[in-house]
């Protein structure tokens, strides 16, 4: 599992995952992940070349989200794969996680008040 953090305008951190979100996958960007999106308000998530979500790939995912809107912020995913869909909508989570297709949508998803 990689992991990238890029600065946009407007305040709105990306990060970007690499590989499978398994427990393996979890441990490797849990810090760097957890660093990213708890000091940011503003964060899109990009999941493309995510192909493999494990239940602990997903808590991470719903804590960063909940961290982020407890202060007022909304974290999003973007580019999700068929795969990561399927996840989210069987663990009923596609509420708390909400995806777009492009960066665009989601980057203007996350400009909107929580």
């Amino acid at each position: 599992m990689q992991i990238s953090v890029e600065k946009l305008p407007d305040a709105v951190t990306r990060v970007v995952l690499s590989g499978p979100l398994d427990i393996k996958g979890a441990a490797a960007v849990e810090l760097p992940f957890t660093t990213a999106t708890s000091a940011n308000e503003r964060v899109v998530v990009d999941v493309a070349e995510v192909d493999y979500v494990a239940s602990i790939g997903l808590r991470l995912l719903v804590s960063a989200a909940r961290t982020v809107s407890r202060r007022g912020g909304r974290l999003v995913l973007c580019h999700t794969t068929e795969n990561v869909s399927k996840v989210l909508a069987m663990s009923g989570l596609s509420q708390m996680l909400p995806s777009f297709p492009t960066l665009e949508e989601a980057v203007a998803a996350v400009r909107q008040p929580a």
